[in-house]
């Protein structure tokens, strides 16, 4: 059973990037068969046509770093006595939270955004899970979730010791990594070994993580100087900034993906470079924490890959990336600075961190690369052509709906509705959970 799209404006992305006129592609399997003009193309046999007229056809988006638990936070009441800093949003928010999260919890709360996923053309996700309270098994929860609703997704539990809990966090990351790797049916689903942050992990947990990352072949996932008393911390516990604490464990390299990067010095920076570790940008996250924002220009410059992630924020990748080019442009006073670095981690450097973590061939419409896909509504009110299509991207079509989404050739929405799946039965079940779960914070 194959899909062939059509009449539609086709972007290929990718290092030679076309924009073409009625453009056409081919899906067999969950691969791209071909690509060109629909007039190339007639349907073949038993193949499904979707007629792409006012509609952009390009590739789906990736968010190299998501927080699918934080879903039961939307509403929530917040403390009697707010945050006054980034330390205090963490005790009196989230670690309350995922200390109370169940096996129950960590399902629903991952359908909810993985729909959102669909609804907004993301269809690769790097999750960095988080629950205290129930740790081993809680990645099959997430696995699920994924299967059930067709994203696809790389997976890690963010151990920490902050509870004297580290070993049950490095059991569910190995216990995972050893699951999926004896799969036959290897489903959507990859894994990492996932870390909180320098400040919650010892050296022995730390290394630990190395030791198990080894030996499945993946890399780390953390929070890296999110704020700067992440830094502060590794200062003052182990006479070593956080990037040269995770160089001298083992824990960097081109598999790894260090969050944030907000608070980095320049000797941090080069060992980032040197060691080929993924950086990865979350705007909008930075800013409602109020953390300051990450030098992306000047590691972009010193050659560092940094992609861009959505901490939790929402799934929309598109929204991420506009509020990327504002706040880079605002911080720097510059109005050349922020647009083309935007994009570029969009649209280049999370396809590429998607390919070195996990070797998975998307972000292009390419033959041969996995058939992540989808259309968006979009009639352009000028010329769109290689030269300007980041002008129409991000401030045209960030704005667009989209209409159908497909990830490994398989169509998730269609027209605007869903397939297969009943979000009115999902969220209902979601309220009813989340609560619960807020009847139960220890406020």
């Amino acid at each position: 059973m194959g899909i062939l799209i059509k009449n539609g404006i086709l972007i290929t992305l990718g290092e030679k990037n076309r924009v073409i006129e009625n453009g056409a592609v081919l899906i067999e399997g969950n691969k791209i068969k071909d690509f060109g003009t629909s007039d190339e193309f007639k349907k073949p046999t038993n193949a499904e046509e979707i007629d792409a007229s006012g509609k952009i056809i390009m590739p789906g988006f990736i968010c190299t770093h998501h927080h699918l638990y934080s879903t039961f936070s939307r509403g929530m009441r917040t403390p009697k006595k707010p945050a006054r800093n980034f330390l205090e949003i963490l005790e009196k928010i989230w670690w309350r939270l995922d200390r109370t999260l169940t096996a129950e919890d960590i399902y629903y709360s991952s359908l909810i955004p993985l729909i959102e996923s669909i609804k907004k053309g993301t269809t690769t996700i790097f999750d960095h899970h988080e629950s205290q309270s129930y740790q081993v098994g809680s990645l099959n929860e997430i696995q699920k979730a994924v299967r059930e609703m067709g994203i696809r997704a790389c997976l890690c539990l963010g151990t920490s010791d902050r509870y004297g809990k580290g070993k049950d966090g490095l059991e569910e990351n190995a216990r995972f990594l050893k699951k999926i790797k004896n799969e036959k049916d290897k489903g959507l689903a990859t894994g990492m070994v996932g870390l909180h942050a320098s400040f919650t992990v010892s050296d022995e947990t730390l290394d630990r993580s190395v030791e198990i990352a080894q030996k499945y072949n993946c890399g780390i996932h953390l929070h890296v100087a999110e704020d700067k008393s992440d830094e502060d911390d590794s200062l003052r516990k182990y006479a070593l900034r956080i990037v040269e604490r995770l160089e001298k464990h083992g824990a960097l390299g081109q598999k790894s993906i260090a969050v944030h990067c907000v608070n980095i010095d320049e000797r941090e920076r080069d060992i980032l470079r040197e060691t080929k570790t993924n950086v990865v940008h979350n705007p909008e996250s930075n800013m409602n924490n109020a953390v300051g924002c990450a030098d992306v220009p000047g590691m972009m410059r010193k050659g560092i890959l940094i992609g861009l992630g959505t901490d939790g924020m929402s799934s929309d990748m598109l929204s991420q990336m506009r509020a990327a080019c504002l706040i880079l442009r605002h911080t720097a006073r510059d109005l050349k600075v922020g647009f083309s670095e935007a994009a570029k981690m969009l649209l280049e450097n999370n396809p590429e961190i998607g390919e070195r973590v996990n070797g998975f061939k998307i972000g292009r419409i390419e033959r041969n690369y996995l058939a992540d896909i989808i259309l968006l509504d979009y009639f352009p009110p000028t010329e769109i052509n290689e030269d300007n299509f980041l002008g129409h991207l991000a401030f045209g079509m960030v704005n667009s709906v989209v209409d159908t989404t497909i990830c490994n050739g398989k169509i998730l929405m269609r027209n605007k509705k869903l397939i297969g799946i009943d979000e009115e039965r999902i969220t209902q079940k979601s309220r009813e959970l989340a609560r619960k779960l807020w009847e139960r914070l220890d406020y």
